[in-house]
């Protein structure tokens, strides 16, 4: 698992993604058979989160709930996660609806 990197590789994947949804959070996700591992971007709203403090630390959460799920990772492309929740939120619960969109492609 990478970190998505670049202005590109983001509009390609608002452009044209599969999109999948929890609760709080959104996956978008383009398969590249051309890579050999997944490259993982998170967004977190400016709008929401006027500190960026808080949108660091969510974004940290976020990034551990993916290395936790790293087993059932089976597939390569790129991938972008949306926050949308209000609240600053716990790691278990980001690894469980992280789990449940990792199941869902």
């Amino acid at each position: 698992i990478k970190r998505l990197k670049g202005k590109t590789k983001f509009d390609e994947i608002f452009k044209d993604s599969a999109v999948f949804k929890s609760s709080h959070l959104t996956l978008r996700f383009i398969e590249k058979e051309k890579i050999k591992h997944l490259e993982v971007g998170v967004v977190v709203s400016k709008k929401l989160f006027k500190r960026s403090v808080d949108r660091n630390r969510i974004k940290r959460l976020i990034r551990e709930g993916v290395c936790k799920n790293k087993q059932s990772i089976t597939f390569s492309g790129y991938c972008v996660i949306l926050y949308k929740g209000f609240q600053v939120p716990v790691l278990s619960t980001l690894i469980k609806e992280i789990n449940s969109l990792i199941s869902k492609i």
